[in-house]
């Protein structure tokens, strides 16, 4: 029984390598919404969004999002996310899934109390 055994590990990387334009279009993403920055008629000094991208939720699997903020995890909802939010910059009409109370600094709205 004292025979020589030999393994062999090959490690072809396919997840990797299929995970490449998702890593790309994470950065091009990410690098886009960096430069929108936006102002309200409260605070004529431009903001940018929130340090966490939620929107980028739509491209991983486990959606971070800021404290305080909704998960969304319905796909086609974080897509018209993204697309509701690039209408706006085109000044296009858009839909309400975009959030925006949750994405950027604006002005939350006011609790009532009786």
């Amino acid at each position: 029984m004292n025979g020589i055994n030999t393994i062999a590990i090959h490690n072809t990387c396919e997840d990797s390598l299929l995970a490449s334009p998702l890593i790309i279009d994470l950065v091009i993403l990410t690098e886009l919404m960096t430069r929108i920055t936006y102002s309200t008629n409260d605070n004529e000094k431009y903001q940018s969004f929130e340090a966490v991208l939620s929107i980028l939720s739509y491209l991983l699997k486990a959606p971070l999002v800021p404290s305080g903020t909704p998960v969304i995890n319905a796909l086609f909802k974080q897509h018209r996310c993204i697309t509701n939010i690039f209408s706006a910059c085109a000044g296009i009409a858009m839909d309400t899934d975009m959030l925006l109370e949750h994405k950027t600094k604006l002005p939350k709205p006011m609790k009532i109390q009786f």
